[in-house]
């Protein structure tokens, strides 16, 4: 980070060498790395930055915001806006509430029955644990699959596996259809909305989705409440829409849902067409045990005591669900730190706050640690600094039923991100466990990994980025994941060619979308004391810090390109019958403009200009009419998987033609990467050609 200087009242400064005394001269005596060119001064604001998360105080956050289950929409959501929103108030952020129209689902009614060969009728409830006085709560959502129909039928049973198209083929192979059946498949190995998609697509008539114990219950160890894995009545919610269709809400894709605005006819929103329900492995078990037919492969044998089958029709099921669909209201809450002097320069620091019920780690954790980020900046303020640059704390509605806050915020705020927004640095579930690890674009690793060696972890005694270098002691380096989809960074990635990032500290965790993901397991076996939240938010606080701080937007345009380059050449060797000259080249062409870039110095004439260049650069790499059957995907370098859904997968574009033998939408995906690659060339060898700004 070149080119820094910082105004700091004496005051500050005092504070700031009192921090130095109380971290010490040890390993995590504030900056190292990137941050070691910066003066002694914001190694000062730094110490204070760190400091600053509290354990305690994250303690009785999470407890606040568990106390009531707080479905998208409800009083109970509402009531968490307000509570957000007032603490960004307190610790002196300038907050706004955005509200959205948006169409979402709830169940009014639910059935579930095996007719034949026995009778059985499912329970769809999770029972009140003495361990667990929250589980209790009437205001919890039933199990429930958000985007099914309304519906009715009664039909066969076929055990379907994980529900992949590469599961149909081998059915095709036993000679089993699923058409006119009831598809019943495990969770695992893809967003469960791909299952819905490929039931459809292979004409089921409805499709039950249930936990298998081998995946995430007694099969991984102890279950709640004696362990952290899925118990036997434990179910998880979720969404089931497609993937590939637009995120956001599904009547106003491209638009902002705002009253008034023009809305699609429900029938036209590609949302799920048979019913679907979810199911704990108890409801199950009496299902699956009755099933006959061929043998399940080796591969599709879950934790259950009993003989998989694929069932030969003996089997029924009659499924009954009434939907209520309708327009509700949402709340985004946004807190804003104007910057000093690139007030439309943007940090932006998000997390989603709706839960399907308490979500302790899904998402309260990552709340948790927002409002911690949140009092540490306070602190700053108080002692009279200012950010440089804008910071921007996002807390995301409606999440859970498909990104659908961050996503109508990201459509109206479309053409200010492309032109503003620095960089959208994610947290969802923040801590299920003490294994840190990160996903980022290439652009955002250098500073990163130096802010991650600086930030102590929930020990205190080594740092995050020892932590996550611990988890793969064979890599010479941590490596970053690649982002796909999931959370909220999606709309800013595929949509806004935002960089971005996304973090957490992972761990055994059974108790996902349901009832018990409660504030009683995270103080059990999430983070007893929560020691791992304050971590989380140290080093969320000291990366926005710098990102906001350094005169040099720090993003690093060469490492994207490298990258890129070393990616197109793993895809050429994959695929050899692919022509990948033309990717080769571009690719090639793109590091040479890039190291170009990056080696020419920064000035004071130029900085304006090169700042911008960095941050529309993943702008660069999306292909505006979107991948090639896709409407949830514009970037062609990184997207979500089409059969994973959440995964990320590297020219999504055209490996998803070349798996269906398409040349046709082969070549245009190849020409879209192609161009964006030539785009992003072009604009940074205009960098080294057009006079310096006056």
């Amino acid at each position: 980070m070149t080119h820094f200087t910082h105004r700091f009242p004496a005051r500050l400064l005092a504070a700031g060498l009192c921090l130095c005394a109380l971290f010490g001269g040890g390993r995590f005596a504030p900056l190292r790395g990137v941050a070691a060119e910066n003066d002694s001064a914001l190694s000062m604001l730094e110490s204070r930055l760190l400091a600053a998360p509290l354990p305690e105080r994250a303690r009785q956050t999470l407890r606040t915001l568990t106390a009531k289950p707080h479905l998208a929409g409800t009083p109970e959501d509402y009531a968490t806006a307000i509570y957000v929103r007032d603490e960004l108030d307190k610790a002196g952020f300038q907050t706004e509430l955005v509200e959205y129209e948006v169409y979402l689902p709830r169940p009014k009614s639910r059935r579930v029955e095996m007719t034949a060969p026995t009778k059985y009728r499912c329970a769809l409830t999770e029972p009140t644990l003495p361990d667990d006085p929250d589980s209790a709560s009437p205001l919890a959502v039933p199990t429930f699959a958000a985007w099914s129909p309304s519906g009715k039928v009664e039909a066969p049973v076929v055990y379907v596996n994980y529900g992949l198209p590469r599961d149909y083929e081998i059915l095709d192979k036993l000679g089993v259809s699923v058409r006119g059946k009831i598809a019943l498949a495990r969770y695992g190995e893809c967003y469960r909305g791909v299952k819905a998609q490929v039931a459809q697509e292979r004409g089921a008539a409805g499709l039950l989705v249930y936990s298998d114990p081998k995946d995430d219950g007694y099969g991984q160890g102890k279950t709640y409440p004696d362990g952290p894995w899925r118990t036997d009545n434990c179910v998880q919610r979720g969404s089931y829409r497609a993937f590939t269709q637009s995120p956001g809400d599904p009547l106003t894709p491209g638009r902002p849902a705002k009253k008034g605005v023009e809305r699609l006819n429900p029938k036209d929103a590609g949302l799920p067409t048979i019913p679907i329900q979810p199911l704990s492995y108890r409801d199950a078990l009496p299902i699956l045990e009755s099933l006959r037919g061929p043998e399940a492969p080796q591969a599709w044998i879950g934790g259950l005591p009993i003989a998989y089958r694929i069932g030969g029709g003996e089997t029924r099921v009659r499924l009954a669900l009434d939907m209520d669909y309708r327009q509700r209201t949402i709340w985004n809450v946004i807190g804003t730190l104007p910057g000093s002097e690139f007030p439309d320069e943007w940090v932006l620091l998000g997390n989603h706050r709706d839960a399907w019920v308490y979500g302790a780690v899904d998402p309260s954790s990552g709340t948790t640690a927002l409002l911690e980020v949140a009092r540490a900046f306070g602190e700053l303020l108080k002692e009279g600094w200012k950010p440089r640059r804008s910071i921007k704390l996002c807390s995301w509605d409606a999440e859970e039923y498909g990104l659908i806050g961050s996503t109508e915020w990201v459509e109206e705020r479309l053409a200010e991100l492309r032109e503003k927004a620095v960089c959208y640095l994610n947290v969802d579930s923040a801590v299920s466990g003490d294994n840190f690890r990160a996903g980022a674009v290439p652009s955002l690793w250098k500073v990163t990994t130096s802010v991650l060696r600086d930030a102590p972890d929930s020990s205190g005694k080594r740092s995050l980025y020892d932590n996550w270098r611990a988890q793969d002691k064979s890599a010479a380096e941590a490596r970053f994941g690649k982002l796909g989809s999931g959370s909220d960074y999606a709309p800013f990635l595929q949509l806004a060619g935002v960089a971005c990032l996304d973090m957490a500290s992972t761990g055994s965790y059974g108790v996902y979308h349901s009832t018990y993901d409660s504030f009683r397991w995270m103080e059990k076996f999430g983070d007893p004391d929560f020691t791992r939240h304050a971590a989380m938010a140290r080093g969320w606080a000291l990366l926005a810090f710098r990102l906001s701080e350094s005169a040099r937007v720090e993003l690093n345009v060469l490492d994207y390109a490298r990258e890129i380059e070393r990616l197109a050449q793993e895809l050429a060797s994959e695929c050899p019958a692919l022509d990948a000259a033309p990717l080769l080249d571009a690719a090639r062409d793109l590091t040479v403009a890039a190291e170009a870039f990056e080696t020419e110095p920064d000035t004071k004439a130029t900085l304006v200009a090169r700042n911008r260049l960095r941050r529309q650069f993943e702008g660069f790499l999306l292909t505006p009419e979107g991948l090639p059957k896709r409407q949830d995907a514009r970037h062609v370098v990184y997207a979500p998987g089409v059969f994973s859904g959440y995964g990320a997968e590297v020219f999504s574009g055209a490996r998803y033609a070349l798996a269906r033998n398409d040349a046709e939408d082969t070549a245009r995906a190849m020409a879209q990467v192609v161009a964006a690659l030539k785009q992003a060339a072009r604009a940074l060898q205009g960098a080294q050609t057009e006079p310096a700004a006056p």
